[in-house]
């Protein structure tokens, strides 16, 4: 199935009214591109009457709803923009199930009629030489998709039989090549086209041979760099109705999830070499940094949270990002601040607090060739888990990896803190947040949950953050293999 042709049964109308949402919370705020005035597409669906439907279009990975239009009692609307609005794909939404999709772009006025049982199959369009090749396209890919659905509930049947299974196999791959030559003949016969755009910028790269090294054998690594260096081929970064179509999203996503070497340096890398194509064009400049500090903010992935922090320092402390509210921008940038410190690879912040002698102690002071930084909480039902796992990998690991445990608690209480600590048996070195030389624990250390786990080498450089006690072991491990 296409793109072009995706579910939107979550509800259209939820997606894009929580996408406004978003953006009037981001500040964000379209200057779309001029395209001219006097626009007016007529429609008329049969069996549809005395009613209303919107006109929504997509932005990156989201739709947000445009209009809200009249429809009369012979199913006939217009819509007839009250302002400049962007080039790309819109959508008539007549139900979160019912819609379908048309181009704006150079066609100005045209009319679109069909019938509410069958929106897409009976479409009839006139005026309309863009739309006309779009439904052409649609069409065309619903029908082989039909075909391949088909051929793959054949594949089950003949699970057993290897010969059956061969020719599904060669009759689905010979559908997909016929697509794909089907898509790219329109793109060449067409070449000014808004599908012809879309149908390019979905394009990836085809692979050529591979060439021979010197050595006679083929280059393992010729596919992947090839792959890489081509991704973009074809894709102008200045041209925003790459941003109202469904299709520009999905590729970034895809560039950075599956074709960028999954390392924060290398990321960042290609980050600021998309970032810049972009920049001569205000509106995807803007959508590009929105992507990679949106990506990259809460990144599950350990050590991500660098790309955030370079986005951060290079577009928005720079003052090069100007469309946020100040209250929005003072918070990205300080939290940027915040995680810096904290990166893979940084001095950890020095703590300095109280124990339960009333004696200080200084975390940097502690001799160790790895220590665990365990923030907790008396009250905390996860660290109920965590701490007993934590409690046993001590004392079977303690002397193997020289692992020493600096336990952080947030609870102001003292005795709720000492019982803690006598019920969980944790004997190992024990301070109170609250009581503390060096500043609030929570900004130094980015805590807004328990338990937090950060992981130290001998330097008290960190090597790990936000593990859970299971991770540690094959953590540690893997880190000593890798220093070998």
């Amino acid at each position: 199935m296409t793109c072009y042709e995706m579910n939107i049964n979550k509800s259209i109308m939820v997606r894009a009214n929580k996408f406004i949402l978003f953006i009037l919370a981001m500040g964000i705020f379209f200057p779309f591109l001029a395209i001219g005035k006097g626009y007016m597409i007529r429609f008329r669906v049969k069996g549809l009457k005395d009613t209303t439907c919107m006109i929504a279009t997509y932005y990156g990975n989201g739709t947000y709803v445009k209009d809200t239009l009249k429809v009369d009692g012979s199913g006939r609307f217009i819509y007839k923009p009250k302002e400049d609005f962007p080039r790309g794909i819109y959508i008539v939404v007549i139900t979160d199930k019912t819609y379908f999709e048309f181009i704006i772009d150079k066609d100005k006025k045209f009319l679109m009629e069909t019938e509410l049982q069958d929106l897409s199959g009976k479409m009839v369009l006139s005026g309309t030489p863009e739309n006309s090749l779009f439904y052409d396209y649609l069409q065309y890919n619903r029908s082989k998709y039909a075909e391949i659905q088909s051929l793959q509930a054949q594949e089950k049947k003949y699970k057993d039989i290897n010969d059956s299974l061969k020719a599904i196999d060669q009759r689905i791959i010979a559908l997909n090549a016929g697509m794909i030559k089907y898509k790219l003949n329109i793109a060449e016969k067409n070449p000014d086209s808004f599908v012809a755009f879309f149908i390019n910028a979905m394009r990836e790269p085809e692979i050529p041979e591979v060439p021979l090294l010197p050595n006679g054998r083929k280059d393992s690594t010729f596919i992947y760099r090839y792959f890489q260096a081509h991704f973009w081929d074809g894709t102008d970064f200045t041209d925003e109705r790459l941003l109202h179509t469904p299709v520009f999203h999905n590729k970034l996503k895809k560039y950075f999830e599956k074709v960028v070497v999954q390392t924060p340096d290398s990321i960042i890398h290609h980050s600021d070499i998309l970032i810049e194509k972009a920049r001569k064009n205000p509106e995807m400049f803007k959508y590009l940094v929105w992507f990679v500090t949106y990506t990259f903010e809460n990144s599950e992935i350990m050590g991500f949270d660098k790309v955030f922090v370079h986005v951060v320092d290079r577009y928005y402390v720079t003052k090069q990002v100007t469309w946020l509210t100040p209250a929005v921008m003072e918070n990205i940038i300080k939290k940027g601040k915040r995680l810096k410190p904290l990166l893979l690879g940084e001095l950890a912040p020095n703590m300095i607090m109280m124990d339960t002698s009333n004696q200080l102690v200084s975390m940097q002071s502690i001799q160790a060739d790895f220590l665990v930084l365990l923030f907790w909480d008396p009250d905390c039902g996860h660290c109920e888990v965590e701490i007993p796992k934590l409690k046993e990998l001590y004392e079977k690991e303690k002397d193997s990896l020289g692992i020493k445990i600096f336990t952080v608690c947030s609870d102001s209480s003292l005795v709720k803190w000492k019982a803690g600590i006598r019920k969980k048996k944790m004997n190992w070195i024990n301070v109170d947040g609250p009581r503390t030389l060096t500043g609030d624990y929570h900004d130094q250390y980015d805590i807004s949950t328990t338990p937090v786990i950060y992981l130290l080498d001998s330097r008290k450089i960190i090597i790990a953050k936000h593990l859970l006690v299971d991770q540690i072991l094959l953590f540690l491990k893997n880190w000593l293999r890798q220093r070998k």
